[in-house]
C-alpha cells in the first residue's frame, strides 16, 4: 500500500484538494492539517512538505529534515531526491525507512483528521510513525538474520524457522491494534488451477497468492459492510502479508488487488495485517477448501 501511495504521489493522482478542484468536485479543498489557521489549498507539495505543520513534524522527528530545502521542486522529485541522498550518500537503510514512514504517516493522519473528524495532535502522528519504524527495523533484523541462517550449514528445523517468524506482532497500517477492542479475521485460500480455487475467512473476537489477496480484500469489504472499524486480518500467506506491510515487493498479479485494498483503508479507525502459520489457520483453510469443492 505504501508503494501505491508513492506511485500516486509521483503521478499526481492522489486525492488531495487540488485534484478534487481540478475535477470540479465540490469539497473543502483546504489543508486538513492547518485548516484552522490557513485558507491554503491542499496540494501534494503543501501536505507533504510546505505546510507549517508538516515542516515542524519533519524538523522535530528523529530524521531531522529541513523540509524547505528543495521547495522549488515538485514533491515527487523532492521525495526521490531525498531517498537517493539517504540511500546513496548516507548509505542508511534505516533513515530511508524513517523518511518513507514520515510520508505515509502524513497521509494517514490527514485521512484520520478528515474522515474521523478529530483534531490533529503531534502525538497522534509520532505514535503511528514510531510503530511503523519499529516494525520496519524488526523486518530488517529478520532479513539480516535470515540471510545469516541461509549462509549457515545448520538451518534448523522448519518448526524453528516458523517459530522465528511467529514472533512478529501485527503490522498496523492505521491506528494501533493494541489500544482498542478489535475483530480478527482469519483468512485462507485453497488453489489448484486457474479456474479452481476457493477462499474463506473466519471472524474471531480479540496463481495462489492472488487467491489469498482476493480473500483478504473480500473479508475487508465484508468488515466495512458490517460497520467494523477496528480490524486485524491474519493470513498464512507470508509473501502477501509482507506486501501489504510494504516490506516486500508485491507480485505483479497483486497490483490491482492491493490498489482495491488501499481504497478502503480509510474506512478503518485501526487496521493491522499479521502472519500466522497454516497450523493456526485451520478454520480459514477448511472454509476455503469447502468453498472450492462445493
Amino acid at each position: 500500500m505504501r508503494k501505491i501511495l508513492m506511485s500516486r504521489i509521483i503521478t499526481n493522482s492522489l486525492s488531495v484538494g487540488e485534484n478534487f478542484a481540478r475535477r470540479g468536485i465540490g469539497v473543502d479543498t483546504r489543508c486538513k492539517l492547518c485548516n484552522n489557521d490557513s485558507m491554503v489549498m491542499e496540494t501534494m507539495e503543501h501536505l507533504f512538505r510546505d505546510c507549517p505543520v508538516s515542516r515542524r513534524l519533519w524538523a522535530t522527528s528523529d530524521i531531522g529534515i529541513r523540509a524547505e530545502n528543495g521547495s522549488h521542486l515538485p514533491v515527487g522529485r523532492w521525495i526521490m531526491d531525498w531517498i537517493y541522498y539517504l540511500d546513496k550518500q548516507e548509505r542508511s537503510a534505516e533513515r530511508v525507512v524513517m523518511f518513507l514512514a514520515m510520508i505515509w504517516c502524513l497521509w494517514s493522519v490527514r485521512n484520520r483528521v478528515l474522515f474521523q473528524e478529530i483534531n490533529f495532535h503531534p502525538n497522534m502522528f509520532f505514535s503511528q510513525w514510531n510503530q511503523i519504524v519499529t516494525m520496519a527495523d524488526k523486518a530488517l533484523e529478520m532479513k539480516s538474520s535470515a540471510s545469516t541462517m541461509n549462509e549457515s550449514s545448520d538451518m534448523g528445523s522448519q518448526d524453528d524457522q516458523v517459530a522465528w517468524i511467529r514472533e512478529s506482532k501485527p503490522f498496523c497500517v492505521v491506528g494501533s491494534i493494541s489500544d482498542c477492542d478489535h475483530v480478527r479475521i482469519m483468512v485462507d485460500a485453497e488453489w489448484k488451477t486457474v479456474d479452481n480455487a476457493g477462499i474463506g475467512w473466519v471472524v474471531l473476537s480479540s496463481t495462489a497468492v492472488q487467491a489469498e489477496g482476493l480473500g483478504i480484500y473480500g473479508a475487508m469489504k465484508w468488515a466495512v459492510d458490517q460497520g467494523l472499524r477496528h480490524l486485524e486480518v491474519s493470513s498464512d500467506c507470508l509473501s502477501l502479508i509482507c506486501s501489504l506491510a510494504g516490506i516486500q515487493k508485491a507480485h505483479h498479479c497483486l497490483a490491482d488487488i492491493l490498489a482495491d485494498v488501499d481504497d478502503i483503508v480509510s474506512f478503518f479507525h485501526c487496521l493491522a495485517f499479521s502472519y500466522i502459520p497454516r497450523s493456526y489457520n485451520k478454520f480459514g483453510h477448511d472454509l476455503a477448501c469447502e468453498a472450492m469443492y462445493s
